[in-house]
């Protein structure tokens, strides 16, 4: 593997309806060999909650890597969601807690 490419997504169900059996994946437009870490798959996402994942891509090494985040659930595929190419950075501090990654929590009002 070359370089990982590590994003935090934080999903909302801001919807009407539970969202079940979500596939979340992060694609990159220069990934290498497929990361065992690029799919998080949960079982469900209740309405008002939210669940923020870790997803992880193989990148090019010390390379600007756009990437896009795809969401298919039993209720349909949603619109891919993407940034722009960027020099990776360490979010240190910022980072999420992992102990509370892939638990959906109330979301905030």
């Amino acid at each position: 593997m070359g370089e990982v490419t590590n994003a935090f997504v934080t999903l909302q169900n801001t919807g009407g309806v539970e969202l079940t059996n979500l596939k979340v994946t992060l694609f990159a437009l220069d990934e290498g060999r497929e990361h065992p870490d690029k799919t998080v798959e949960l079982a469900s996402l209740p309405i008002g909650y939210q669940v923020t994942v870790k997803l992880t891509v193989d990148s090019t090494y010390k390379k600007d890597t756009p990437i896009q985040v795809e969401v298919i659930t039993n209720q349909g595929t949603f619109s891919r969601e993407g940034l722009g190419a960027k020099i990776c950075t360490d979010i240190g501090i910022l980072a999420p807690n992992p102990d509370k990654l892939n638990t959906p929590v109330p979301g905030n009002p």
